[in-house]
């Protein structure tokens, strides 16, 4: 198996029942195993320990038999495991920042990033969608039209926060930023509490009084 991309790289070779060491590119040394017993029955996986940020790409098995050739291309994707940044809590009618720390490399060019709202039922909201060096806002939901921005400035600070604009009631409830820099990706949660909503008596059936919050 090797690296697709750029200058091949030898992951792993298995030849003549035995693993062939010789030409493997340091990178994967002492990482890398095949399950001889799985190659009997039809199936060449590689298993890659401790992964990196760098192991992320296209990978390339050739399997070779006395019946035929085959090859297949995989696509590796390393995400980082999602961050629990603190709860916000946010004054209904001002703007609040929520922040989305990562790791940036030397090159930001490829960097993208999605902020979302989770809702409980149905598809999650998109909030923000940033994507090849500008906003790509043609799938925003309506409720965030005009109300949010980021700040490219942060990026290379590895800060890649968003601002919204004019806080609804609506806008309370949990947030994830997905961030995708040259080398890995990452992912925080953020639990946005709504305050000064304010509230009301209205009159209930039957002459029972009860609370009801503003919009």
């Amino acid at each position: 198996m090797q690296r697709a991309e750029g200058a091949a790289l030898l992951v792993h070779s298995y030849y003549g029942e035995r693993d062939l060491w010789q030409g493997q590119d340091k990178v994967y040394r002492d990482r890398t195993q095949l399950d001889p017993e799985g190659i009997h029955k039809g199936n060449a996986s590689l298993r890659l320990r401790a992964v990196r940020f760098q192991d992320e790409g296209s990978y390339l098995c050739y399997v070779t038999s006395e019946l035929r050739t085959s090859s297949q291309q995989i696509s590796l994707a390393v995400l980082r495991e999602s961050e629990m940044e603190s709860p916000i809590v946010a004054q209904q009618g001002q703007d609040v920042t929520l922040s989305c720390p990562f790791e940036c490399g030397l090159n930001l060019q490829p960097l993208n990033v999605t902020w979302k709202k989770e809702e409980a039922e149905g598809r999650d909201l998109l909030v923000h969608s940033y994507y090849n060096g500008m906003d790509t806002l043609q799938r925003q939901d309506v409720t965030y039209k005009g109300r949010t921005q980021l700040h490219p400035e942060s990026f290379p600070q590895g800060n890649a926060s968003l601002t919204l604009r004019r806080v609804r009631s609506q806008d309370e409830g949990l947030y994830i930023c997905h961030v995708k820099p040259e080398l890995g990706r990452f992912s925080v949660r953020i639990q946005v509490t709504v305050e000064g909503t304010g509230q009301r008596i209205v009159q209930a059936p039957r002459g029972f009084p009860t609370l009801e919050k503003s919009a």
